[in-house]
């Protein structure tokens, strides 16, 4: 029986071994894929909102008509970014009135045609295009033209935009409306569905927010809802500045994800690091999810996602290696 016990065990290990290096090579391999797809979701989330920052100020800047405009968004056109700006048109305004009512011949009869839906309503005032995906003022192309109707893409951005924030205004036990925050939508086409990414837009200064952020994916045949994701499941705040040790080589901060949150970093975690990395007097962030470790790096935009176990064990390496060199300097 021992030696039964004994030639399992050196037939059973090997098996063992390959099945675990097997495991972990599926693992990381499906840990890649994940980090490529929440660091490209992230970043192309930043242009948008950028865009839309960059030409909200300009279009104050150049002080054309606030007093009308009902919406803007961003989206991209090959390799341009685009941001628009509508109006939607007065149901009591003489111009709802002959898009509605027509008069039949010379007979004087006024007939009303259907009422136009709110969609059929809005009329672009302004586009303003960034070439070659550069987002800067300097790089802005205010487009000179008359009011337009929008184009089919842009009228699907529309109607998902306005589908969240109806939702968001509804369902308010899933959306939480923190203090100081305001909740903003971003629409953008992902082939068969639409994605609507939700983030908390900051009031408050020299602080910046992670969590209050959603994702809600619909499929653009049918228009039903597909999916609906609280990433965090509450909101919290971390100051610019840098509280740690002035001779720290790496500065960082970290929040944690709790059970009930994404085990990784999300794409509103990147877009907010990158919205907000000209205030920030540190480099690195951390996100704790259980299992795993996320560290975005601001300066080269690199993610790295770490066994937590072995997060620690770096961490620990690392601050043992600073205060030994601290201690040579003293000497």
């Amino acid at each position: 029986m021992k030696r039964f016990i004994y030639f399992s065990k050196l037939l059973f290990l090997p098996v063992v071994s390959v099945f675990i290096c097997a495991t972990s090579a599926f693992t990381q391999k499906k840990l890649d894929k994940e980090k490529k797809a929440i660091l490209g979701e992230g970043l192309a989330l930043y242009t948008l909102i950028l865009a839309n920052w960059t030409s909200n100020d300009l279009y104050y800047e150049n002080e054309f008509n606030t007093g009308y405009v009902k919406g803007y968004l961003s989206y991209r056109e090959k390799d341009t970014i685009k941001t628009i700006f509508w109006r939607e048109i007065d149901t009591a305004s003489a111009e709802y009135k002959a898009k509605t009512f027509k008069q039949v011949g010379d007979t004087g009869v006024v007939l009303q045609q259907q009422p136009k839906k709110t969609e059929d309503l809005r009329v672009v005032v302004k586009t303003i295009c960034y070439p070659k995906m550069s987002i800067k003022k300097t790089n802005a192309e205010i487009i000179e033209e008359e009011e337009r109707e929008p184009n089919q893409q842009e009228k699907i951005l529309m109607d998902y935009r306005a589908m969240v924030y109806k939702e968001i205004n509804t369902d308010t036990s899933f959306f939480k409306q923190y203090e100081g925050i305001a909740l903003k939508a971003v629409p953008f086409d992902a082939g068969k569905e639409v994605k609507v990414y939700v983030y908390s837009s900051v009031k408050k200064e020299e602080v910046i927010p992670f969590g209050g952020d959603y994702l809600l994916v619909y499929d653009k045949k049918t228009k039903m809802m597909i999916e609906k994701t609280d990433f965090h499941d509450d909101c919290v705040f971390i100051s610019v500045q840098y509280k740690g040790k002035s001779y720290d080589a790496s500065k960082s901060t970290v929040h944690t994800h709790k059970e009930n949150a994404s085990e990784l970093i999300t794409p509103t975690d990147i877009a907010t690091l990158m919205l907000y990395k000209n205030q920030l007097e540190w480099d690195e962030h951390h996100v704790i999810g259980g299992k795993y470790t996320s560290v975005f790096t601001l300066a080269d935009r690199k993610l790295d996602i770490l066994p937590t176990d072995y997060f620690e064990y770096l961490k620990k390496k690392k601050a043992d290696s600073e205060k030994e060199e601290q201690k040579g300097k003293m000497h």
